[in-house]
């Protein structure tokens, strides 16, 4: 007898159908069978209604807890931005991110292209330096303001191949 029904139950297993409605396939084990009405909902529907109705709300709770998240990254990046005004004292004063200087020391302090991190065109090239107490490092910053102020300084473009070698444009 139990050979027999674990027999029945291996054949429903490799019987195959396909859904009138969609035409889907399925394992004839997988169906339900009713006539003309749906049989009562035992504990097994129960199960499996729970079962979607925690999915459902766990996927609610992901979304919310990503939006918290955002805010959190939101209010950290206002946080770090307005302690980092408290220590620059270069880039902050000026409203220059940091990120769009490359330190050069001398001549000057820093190369500032601004507007390099915001999007694909700079709006300036500044030429960042310290107020020197030197008789000379001010009197190479003096120079070189008149030199940008007087147009005597030439533009060219330079591009360095794959082996390094440089290559005016």
């Amino acid at each position: 007898m139990r050979s027999d029904l674990l027999y029945y139950f291996t054949l429903q297993r490799g019987i195959f159908g396909v859904c009138p409605c969609c035409g889907e396939l399925f394992r004839l084990s997988d169906a339900q069978v009713f006539i003309r009405t749906r049989p009562v909902k035992d504990w097994m529907d129960r199960l499996n209604a729970e079962d979607e109705r925690l999915g459902r709300l766990e996927e609610r709770l992901e979304e919310q807890k990503e939006a918290l998240r955002e805010k959190a990254r939101v209010r950290a990046r206002l946080e770090a931005s307005k302690v980092v005004r408290k220590i620059d004292r270069v880039f902050a004063p000026r409203r220059l991110n940091p990120d769009d200087a490359k330190t050069i020391l001398h001549p000057v302090d820093f190369l500032v292209f601004n507007g390099m991190k915001e999007g694909p065109a700079i709006r300036k090239l500044i030429l960042l330096d310290h107020e020197s107490r030197s008789a000379d490092r001010r009197r190479l910053q003096k120079s070189i303001e008149q030199t940008v102020s007087q147009g005597r300084y030439e533009w060219r473009t330079l591009r360095v191949d794959e082996v390094g070698r440089v290559k005016e444009e």
